[in-house]
């Protein structure tokens, strides 16, 4: 079974605006449309404002890569 991480920057937004500070997640199914899926769950497993009806969760996928010491880097391709 073929895997490929893609990681994902989360942004918590009340319906005023704010915004609480981002996190990312990190999703291995090789099909985009499970992988955002399963991104959208761990997300909401990961912060309690998902458990209020005024917060909403927004994903976005980055272009970063993990290096040997687990920190993200922008990969430039």
């Amino acid at each position: 079974m073929e895997t490929q991480i893609r990681i994902w920057r989360v942004v918590p937004t009340s319906k005023t605006g704010v915004q609480a500070p981002t996190y990312f997640v990190e999703t291995t199914e090789k099909d985009r449309s499970k992988a955002e899926v399963s991104a959208l769950k761990m997300a909401q497993q990961k912060t309690r404002l998902s458990n209020f009806n005024n917060w909403n969760l927004s994903l976005t996928r980055m272009n970063l890569r993990i290096d040997k010491f687990g920190r993200y880097i922008k990969h430039h391709q």
